[in-house]
């Protein structure tokens, strides 16, 4: 059996993911294997300023428990960047849903979420660039806004 090892609020730093960023997009063109991005925009709801000011801190825990210890994470104000090496369209899929899933309701009972994801996701080979994977996750945010909160919107290759 696996142990799985929980990160708690760490999330990686722009420059650092970055970094992996373009190590996962290179390693992805070299070994044609699928690579996906998730952007997630966060908006916090609270009864009061505590709550909100823990709201960052609630938001990435509760993320870093239901993602793998292979995913890459990165929080830039309340957008939300993660890398899923080896993701295929449905495993995708399947993220964004769980995602969603665990902050339809309120945290608890100071604290709820409303959550936007765009996602893109590409089956790896040498048409994979990492500007395409960032430029898609991009449209597919702007159209998950277009759709409401609580959404997510998959743009493949």
């Amino acid at each position: 059996m696996r142990k799985m090892m929980s990160r708690g609020e760490e999330v990686y730093s722009s420059d650092v993911f970055e970094i992996l960023f373009e190590y996962e997009a290179s390693r992805s063109q070299r070994y044609p294997t699928p690579l996906s991005l998730l952007q997630i925009e966060m908006t916090p709801s609270a009864v009061s300023e505590e709550a909100l000011q823990r709201a960052s801190s609630v938001f990435t825990t509760k993320i870093n428990s239901h993602i793998r210890s292979v995913d890459i994470p990165s929080l830039n104000g309340n957008r939300l960047y993660i890398l899923l090496p080896t993701t295929d369209e449905a495993g995708t899929r399947a993220v964004c849903e769980r995602l969603l899933s665990i902050f339809k309701n309120k945290v608890d009972d100071s604290l709820a979420f409303s959550l936007q994801i765009g996602a893109s996701n590409h089956p790896g080979g040498s048409s994979l660039t990492g500007e395409f994977l960032k430029q898609k996750a991009d449209e597919a945010l702007a159209q998950s806004k277009l759709k409401g909160p609580h959404t997510f919107v998959l743009v493949t290759k």
